[in-house]
């Protein structure tokens, strides 16, 4: 899956094997900075179709099965240093400690990411917060 995901361009986000009435289904999650296109699903199931077709790989899946390749979608939590990394200058949702803190993802390290807050009208100015990852509860990118 790898090696169809690199030749798509594209990151492994997620895969996921499971049943379907007598079908299984291979769910495959795949992100690029930008974003994923239609195009790039298409290449990632067409490459990954010619690799499954390959005789050593055609026991692989037991079974008849249908693959779907799709971009996770902007409500799915932000897990890994990659994601954050395809999330630079976009806006996020975290929830730390009980608290909501909203900004723009401006940089991330080892062990933190640093967010510049929003600007509220007469109530406070854009300030830069560091907020440690391993705190974190959630991370979304808000639209």
């Amino acid at each position: 899956m790898l090696g169809a995901c690199e030749r798509a361009g594209v990151d492994l986000i997620e895969k996921d094997l499971f049943g379907a009435g007598r079908r299984k289904i291979l769910r495959i999650f795949v992100d690029k900075n930008g974003g994923v296109s239609v195009e790039n699903c298409a290449s990632v199931s067409r490459y990954l179709s010619e690799e499954m077709d390959k005789e050593e790989n055609l026991n692989v899946i037991d079974g008849p099965f249908t693959m779907e390749v799709s971009s996770p979608g902007l409500d799915r939590p932000l897990k890994t240093k990659r994601d954050f990394e395809r999330n630079l200058g976009r806006r996020l949702r975290i929830t730390q400690d009980g608290k909501i803190i909203r900004g723009i993802l401006k940089s991330l390290g080892e062990s933190f990411i640093t967010l510049e807050t929003v600007t509220v009208k007469g109530k406070r100015s854009a300030a830069e917060v560091c907020v440690p990852i391993d705190e974190t509860l959630t991370a979304k990118v808000e639209p």
